[in-house]
């Protein structure tokens, strides 16, 4: 009868005393001094599938950090060094590798980065496209190449997915059936460039220039094309579904067959573009400009074919 009070008083004692480590814990921490995550970094050399979104880490030292699968959109790491880090599978989209040390370093895609890789990382196909400007099919993705002047440059069936391409030259160029899925390549000069079949999907070419580039059957679906260039571009047939082409210029542009639908063309100059046969539905057109547009057989917001006459106009 007496075994009862004292398994009481045993489970008492340790759920005090259980408290008390808590307590005690916590305490611990807050007298403990507090770590920057540069420093924590710096420390541990060890970030995998973390999200470093946006982070400062310029100038920091994280030479042989395990970055694997690191979610660094924005990131800066100007003049960091990164030497013998692994990047791999890290998703370095809009993030700032100014004179960052990179030698030894494992890119994005597994390669290694060729010493001296400062603000780049020099994998053997980037070497090999800045010494000859040829590099079909060669595997770049998360390629640093903005800025670079690549006119002419022949890249069929590259991969160039998530690649940095800002303020890129890449007029003339043969991106035939090349890979720019999630490529950033803002303010970019596509002009003439060949762009057939290609994979532009989610691809940011704000304010880029793509006057007369041939684009036929290439795919932009919720591409950003904003404020860009397209005058006498050939998009025949292009899947330009839920692409957001606010402002951009498509004068005289051939869109004839292509896929608008749910895109957002509010502000967009289709003065004398070539639309017969183009689906509108849903698409955002409000203040749009349509002067001479050939919108015959073109399948309006509504859902509805523009009629025979629909010039400048839908007539249903």
């Amino acid at each position: 009868m007496r075994i009862r009070p004292i398994v009481k008083k045993t489970v008492i004692g340790i759920a005090v005393l259980l408290m008390l480590m808590a307590i005690l814990g916590l305490l611990g921490r807050l007298i403990a001094p507090h770590q920057s995550l540069r420093e924590k970094l710096e420390a541990s050399r060890r970030c995998r599938l973390c999200d470093l979104s946006g982070v400062d880490l310029s100038g920091a030292d994280l030479a042989g950090t395990d970055l694997t699968g690191a979610f660094l959109p924005s990131a800066d790491f100007k003049g960091a060094n990164l030497a013998g880090a692994d990047l791999t599978n890290a998703d370095t989209r809009y993030a700032r590798f100014d004179d960052c040390v990179l030698d030894g370093a494992t890119w994005v895609n597994g390669h290694p980065c060729k010493a001296p890789s400062l603000g780049r990382c020099l994998t053997p196909a980037v070497q090999t496209l800045l010494e000859t400007g040829q590099c079909p099919t060669c595997d770049l993705k998360a390629a640093i190449l903005s800025d670079l002047d690549l006119s002419g440059d022949f890249l069929k069936g590259a991969n160039l997915s998530r690649a940095a391409l800002s303020g890129a030259r890449l007029a003339g160029a043969d991106l035939a059936r090349a890979d720019l899925t999630r490529a950033v390549a803002r303010q970019a000069d596509f002009q003439a460039s060949h762009l057939m079949e290609a994979d532009l999907t989610e691809a940011d070419l704000n304010g880029s220039d793509l006057s007369g580039a041939y684009l036929r059957g290439a795919l932009m679906v919720h591409a950003i094309l904003t404020d860009t260039l397209m005058a006498n571009a050939d998009l025949r047939r292009t899947i330009l579904q839920a692409a957001d082409l606010s402002g951009a210029r498509l004068n005289a542009a051939d869109l004839s067959g292509a896929n608008l639908k749910q895109a957002h063309l509010n502000r967009a100059d289709l003065s004398g573009a070539n639309l017969a046969g183009t689906n509108l539905v849903g698409a955002d057109i409000r203040e749009a400009i349509w002067t001479d547009a050939y919108l015959v057989d073109a399948v309006w917001t509504n859902g509805k074919k523009c009629a025979p006459g629909s010039i400048g106009r839908c007539v249903q």
